[in-house]
Order: C-alpha cells, then structure tokens, then sequence
C-alpha cells in the first residue's frame, strides 16, 4: 500500500502528466482504418458480382461490356437497369 502511495505520489509530482485525449486519437484512427477496410471488401465484391454479371451476359452484349473500363462497364449496367433492360443480362445467368 505505501509504494501505492509512493507512485502516485511522484506521479503527481512530475511537470508532464499523460494526457489521456491521445487515446482519443487513437481510437478515431483504429475506427478510419477499419471503416476504410470494409469499404475496401465492398467494393471487392461488387467488382466481383459485376465481372461475373458481364461473364455470364449475352455474347453480343459481353462483348459490348469488355470493350469499355469499369466505370463505364457500372454505369452501362446502371443505364440499363434504370432502362429496364436489365432482363437479358438476368436471363443470360
């Protein structure tokens, strides 16, 4: 008990005491670096469902899919999802 006393004793007794808000900090950057990884397996996985969706297309339109780059590839789909031509690429899995 008394080396208790003693510790806390110089403890108090130094200039620079821990400032406890760096914790803080720390918790907001371990909560970035995970948020930033599910985003990470998110996107994974629609890429994937994406690439599997064009596989299994139509030939005429898998061809007319793999000629452009993956934001143009999302925003075709998108297009025709909005158009409702989204059928054909259903039927075709």
């Amino acid at each position: 008990m008394l080396d208790a006393i003693r510790a806390a004793k110089e403890a108090l007794a130094t200039a620079h005491l821990i400032q406890p808000h760096l914790r803080g900090e720390r918790e907001a950057l371990r909560v970035l670096l995970a948020t930033r990884h599910g985003a990470v397996l998110a996107s994974t996985a629609a890429i994937n469902q994406v690439k599997a969706l064009i596989v299994s297309a139509p030939d005429e339109l898998r061809a007319e899919l793999r000629k452009l780059r993956r934001p143009a590839q999302i925003s075709c789909c998108a297009q025709r999802n909005r158009l409702g031509n989204v059928e054909e690429l259903a039927h075709a899995a």
